[in-house]
């Protein structure tokens, strides 16, 4: 049961990727403290992808579905989110 939500956490990451990158692009900002001193130190892409993976890897060892469906409902409202700054 598990498999099905990490395969939409992991399409749901994908589209953080590109939709906070786009964000970036045109001049926004990372609202996450963390993330944005973590941008400022190494590339965006190389930061978000290397946290995305661990955070698959994580979620696919824990192998609780509920807190995967959590985690894709968490990045569902980010990506909404980023789209929404894209389109301003």
């Amino acid at each position: 049961m598990n498999t099905g939500w990490l395969i939409v956490f992991v399409l749901l990451n994908a589209a953080d990727i590109y939709t906070t990158h786009s964000v970036l692009k045109q001049g926004g900002r990372e609202l996450n403290p963390i993330l944005a001193k973590l941008f400022e130190k190494a590339d965006p892409i190389v930061v978000m992808v290397t946290l995305k993976l661990a955070a698959v890897w994580a979620l696919w060892y824990l192998n609780v579905y509920w807190v995967t469906a959590l985690a894709c409902a968490v990045y569902l409202y980010v990506v909404v989110n980023n789209w929404y700054e894209i389109k301003k």
